[in-house]
């Protein structure tokens, strides 16, 4: 069997653009998923379980290289799920409408003029949004709301079908699938990395490392500070308003989904690997919609989970090379409350390391080295 030119640990949305992006420069890639499901539903990774904002202003509203990387993917996004459509013929629901930043009291107005301060400074467009209006876009809103503003920058995009998408365009171009692989070794050898399963084994020049809040805990390479965060979501039927973008508060958002549903989020809890929704998680959800929403209040949720986001002591990604012998391991992992927002621009840097160009110069604030881990 010849040897592929990549190997990419993990299927959720930063695995798959990276395999598509390393598949499109002309590589041979071998994309490992530990679950067997191909369409990653009840995986419980961050890729499935988020609501699919594009949200780099509110985000990452500071200066610095995670605002820079987080509004030049949240530019990258329209064209990829324009290729992804054309590619696959898969439909790839994006918005473009923007986000609706409500406060609901005065210490939370605070918090919307600190978002417009810094829409000022980052050249990011911000309006103001009378009360009238606001109702009209969203009539089951709490009225009246202290203050709202319109972050016109801001899209969203559904992340699920975007991994059905990206999955049917990296197996058309030729990537190996192998799913339910869990992988029981990593190694260092004189070409590049062997990964051992049980029964099975792939070598290449090149190892991705994508695994989400799993990407800490691969046997063989170093331990990496990446720990589960755990986030419970439920969604809503039969909300029918004019407007089709996101929702916020400094506590809360709901994301309209297709025609008629609504997704409510999100908790945040390090409770480890647990990927139960729980009674007061849900509790606080519900108590986000009769405070945002009081007459959606009392509706059942259609749906209801829990999704494990990859964090790091920062909260920034980790991107870049583990240290020797693992310098050909690159880690696409991290990204914490940013994954789906974040897999264009993440998927090209891997391309560039891959392909020995001139670095973005924002990765080295993501460097594993950073963090001062041993092997990193």
């Amino acid at each position: 069997m010849r040897e592929p030119d990549a190997l990419i640990l993990g299927g959720g949305i930063l695995g798959l653009a990276c395999a598509r992006q390393l598949a499109r420069q002309g590589l041979s890639v071998t994309l490992l998923e530990a679950q067997a499901d191909p369409t990653l539903k009840g995986s419980h990774s961050a890729s499935w379980a988020a609501a699919g904002m594009l949200a780099p202003l509110v985000e990452a509203p500071e200066a610095g290289p995670l605002s820079a990387a987080a509004r030049a993917s949240r530019d990258l996004w329209p064209q990829l799920v324009a290729e992804l459509e054309a590619e696959t013929r898969l439909a790839v629901e994006h918005d473009a409408s923007g986000t609706l930043m409500v406060a609901l009291d005065a210490a939370q107005e605070a918090h919307l003029e600190f978002l417009a301060a810094a829409a000022r400074r980052l050249g990011e467009p911000v309006l103001e949004v009378p009360a009238a209006d606001l109702l009209r876009r969203v009539p089951d809103l709490k009225a009246p709301a202290h203050r709202a503003l319109l972050l016109p920058g801001e899209q969203r995009v559904d992340n699920r079908q975007a991994c059905r998408a990206l999955e049917r365009s990296v197996r058309d171009l030729g990537v190996e699938m192998l799913l339910g692989h869990r992988v029981l070794g990593v190694e260092a050898t004189e070409s590049g990395v062997r990964v051992v399963g049980d029964g099975w084994q792939r070598s290449a020049p090149w190892l991705v490392v994508a695994a989400g809040a799993w990407s800490g805990r691969i046997p063989g390479l170093p331990a990496l500070p990446v720990r589960p965060v755990k986030g419970e979501m439920i969604r809503l039927e039969g909300v029918d308003w004019p407007w089709s973008g996101v929702v916020r508060t400094p506590s809360a958002y709901a994301v309209r989904r297709g025609r008629s549903s609504l997704l409510v989020g999100a908790t945040e809890e390090a409770v480890g690997f647990d990927t139960d929704t729980s009674p007061a998680g849900q509790r606080a959800l519900l108590t986000m919609v009769a405070r945002l929403f009081p007459s959606l209040a009392g509706q059942a949720p259609a749906a209801r989970w829990a999704g494990l986001r990859p964090g790091t002591p920062d909260r920034l990604p980790l991107l870049g090379s583990l240290a020797p012998p693992f310098q050909r391991v690159l880690l696409a992992t991290g990204h914490y409350r940013h994954g789906i927002l974040l897999a264009p621009w993440t998927a090209q840097r891997i391309g560039d390391l891959v392909a020995g160009t001139e670095p973005d110069k924002t990765l080295d604030a993501f460097s594993p080295a950073r963090l001062h881990t041993p092997g990193c």
